[in-house]
């Protein structure tokens, strides 16, 4: 394998630890909660996690991943590694609910905020679509767009979209929905937005943040609040900076 190659693997890898120690400290945080509610008690899995994993053990979880909202330095490093390479995916072209073809050279000039989902999943989609809708709500008549790519494009036609998007109240001048050849979406879920687990009825819990140029400048587990806060104050600072 190529050095640069080695390198990349190395950033991607960075990230999906990123996001798996997140979780792990979500879980810790929620078995620390429970314990207050139950006055000590270890009932439920995260109160159980959080039992199990030692001062100590914490400590060496923020020396393995420091302080980087929004993983900007890690995207950075990511976005720089890759400029040279010639087949990377840094475009996309997908078809809106509407029908129409939307290319990402269109949403030049204002920030966005992208995500993966499937209008069928029985897991997380929903909640996710939810905390869209709640950005759609916070920054509604700002200059920012919202964008949620199916990651089922068999299932999720234009049609069911619509529908799907109709049923989150979402503005279609500003929160879009789009699909496309699965090869496509996967690459550009992986390549543009360097989101490892981007597959056939599969994708990270993040927001990605692409600012008024088109780079994406932060990637954000909205599960966890503290990286929503995050998202929502790295989108007002690109705004403001736009103004």
């Amino acid at each position: 394998m190529k050095l640069k190659g080695i390198r990349i693997l190395g950033i991607l890898m960075g990230l999906l630890l990123g996001t798996i120690l997140a979780m792990v400290s979500i879980a810790i945080q929620r078995g620390r909660n429970s314990d207050a509610r139950n006055g000590g008690g270890t009932d439920g899995v995260a109160a159980g996690l959080g039992d199990r994993v030692k001062e100590g053990e914490e400590s060496d979880l923020e020396q393995v991943a420091p302080p980087d909202p929004g993983r900007r330095n890690q995207l950075r490093e990511l976005i720089s590694a890759t400029q040279s390479e010639p087949n990377w995916t840094r475009r996309f072209e997908l078809t809106e609910r509407s029908g129409k073809t939307v290319r990402s050279e269109e949403l030049l000039g204002q920030p966005y905020v992208v995500c993966f989902f499937f209008s069928t999943c029985p897991g997380t989609c929903k909640r996710q679509s939810g905390e869209m809708r709640l950005l759609q709500s916070k920054f509604k008549g700002k200059p920012i767009k919202l964008v949620s790519i199916s990651v089922d494009p068999d299932i999720d036609t234009p049609e069911v979209l619509k529908e799907y998007a109709e049923g989150f109240g979402a503005d279609p001048d500003q929160w879009l929905f789009l699909t496309g050849e699965l090869e496509n979406i996967i690459k550009v879920g992986s390549e543009m937005f360097y989101l490892p687990g981007v597959e056939r009825r599969g994708h990270p819990d993040r927001f990605c943040l692409v600012d008024a140029k088109g780079t994406l400048v932060g990637s954000y587990i909205w599960l966890d609040p503290d990286e929503r806060d995050q998202l929502v104050a790295h989108i007002e600072e690109i705004l403001g900076s736009n103004e």
